[in-house]
């Protein structure tokens, strides 16, 4: 026990130059409210998103950006990007977005709105 701990202590385990270049944001803690709303969000898209077909009026879709904005900003800031956005998908609320959002058209899914992320996350 007494040469195992002086082998520790005049021999400290250092990282490798290789985990030393990584940045601390590269390394991310589990989170199980995170986990389980992406896989929610996940189970939606391979299961109920493909039967819909192409409804959404945004690009990338709603699920699409709840999944980047959770995966962003955590489940709270996230969640609560996603009910923004998914308020202002409805057909009831596209008679101004061409007042507020560039419009372009998308090959194969028609015309949609087109937002850049730092565009839409200007609260980062």
């Amino acid at each position: 026990m007494v040469i195992l701990l002086f082998f520790v202590l005049e021999n400290p385990i250092e990282p490798t130059p290789a985990l030393k270049s990584k940045s601390l944001k590269a390394v991310k803690q589990f989170n199980e409210v995170e986990f389980l709303t992406l896989s929610l969000i996940r189970l939606y898209q391979l299961v109920l998103s493909g039967q819909q077909g192409n409804v959404c009026n945004f690009e990338p879709s709603c699920s699409h950006f709840s999944y980047e904005a959770i995966e962003e900003f955590g489940p709270f800031w996230g969640l609560l990007l996603s009910g923004d956005r998914l308020e202002r998908c409805s057909p009831f609320t596209f008679h101004y977005i061409g007042k507020f959002y560039k419009v372009g058209f998308v090959e194969g899914r028609g015309y949609k709105v087109l937002e850049k992320p730092d565009d839409v996350w200007k609260y980062k």
